[in-house]
């Protein structure tokens, strides 16, 4: 299998640890194939002092250029960006998009006009439904907007909540994805319908086996539905914020596919899918 990974963050991002220098080594090490930086630009924290999202900006197409002519051969090196929150700031997102040819945008949704901290959701069942339920609204809003080419980890949000079900609590992190399915299927359906009428690529997220959830994110459930229904474009990628996890949960996550009858991911190349099989 040509290995893939086009969900990773440097240092440009503001959670990540390791240079881009260091990521793309990494991924040489491993046999990785077609790799993809995809630094975060979260357009909710535009004024967060601790962060320069312009000045990360700049940095994108110089470091790109650089990885491309180091491992021009040995490497597809593609010029990725992971826009979070882009709804908040839509005129913002739109000039990002038309000053800069990415091969490539993950379009993400971290937090909520309710949940700026959506790893502190508070343990009460109202705030727990609240959130999911918001999660998913914006998700489908962002969708609908569609000016990106791969919508991120579907259930980021079950890495910091239980779900509420008529038959009670799932807290069981391996669990949640299943209920969450089950509980919120009308607007899940309405998300995959939505990105395969737009052709944006779902990412099969294989951060989720690190972080205990018991395969990727979205899960299984959410895969077949979207095969179900026409989809054909996916992706996949470690979501690696350091060296360590670069390529990490990939053969994993390829398995899966194969498993539920997919034989390609898909890679971008100037916002045209690129199929690789698995």
């Amino acid at each position: 299998m040509a290995l893939v990974d086009i969900h990773t963050h440097s240092n440009i991002s503001p959670d990540g640890n390791d240079t881009p220098e260091e990521m793309a080594s990494r991924a040489a090490e491993l046999g990785v194939r077609r790799f993809g930086l995809t630094d975060h630009l979260e357009l909710d924290r535009a004024s967060d002092e601790k962060w320069d999202p312009a000045a990360a900006l700049k940095h994108m197409r110089p470091t790109y250029e650089k990885l491309h002519r180091e491992y021009d051969g040995r490497i597809n090196v593609y010029f990725g960006v992971e826009i979070g929150q882009a709804l908040h700031d839509t005129a913002a997102a739109e000039h990002i998009l038309a000053e800069n040819d990415f091969d490539y945008v993950i379009g993400s949704i971290h937090r909520t006009e309710h949940y700026k901290n959506i790893n502190l959701i508070s343990d009460i069942e109202h705030e727990r439904r609240r959130a999911i339920a918001e999660h998913y609204e914006e998700m489908l809003s962002l969708a609908e907007w569609g000016k990106f080419s791969i919508l991120a980890h579907m259930t980021f949000i079950l890495r910091f909540t239980g779900v509420d079900t008529p038959s009670g609590l799932v807290t069981d992190k391996t669990k949640r994805s299943r209920a969450v399915f089950e509980t919120h299927k009308p607007v899940i359906d309405k998300i995959l319908q939505t990105i395969i009428s737009k052709e944006i690529a779902l990412e099969v997220n294989c951060s989720g086996y690190r972080h205990g959830l018991g395969g990727p994110m979205p899960s299984a459930e959410f895969i077949m539905r979207y095969r179900e229904l026409g989809g054909r474009l996916v992706t996949v990628g470690s979501d690696a914020h350091r060296i360590s996890d670069v390529a990490s949960g990939i053969s994993e996550g390829c398995g899966l596919l194969k498993e539920l009858g997919f034989s390609e991911v898909c890679v971008f190349e100037k916002k045209e899918p690129k199929f690789i099989k698995i």
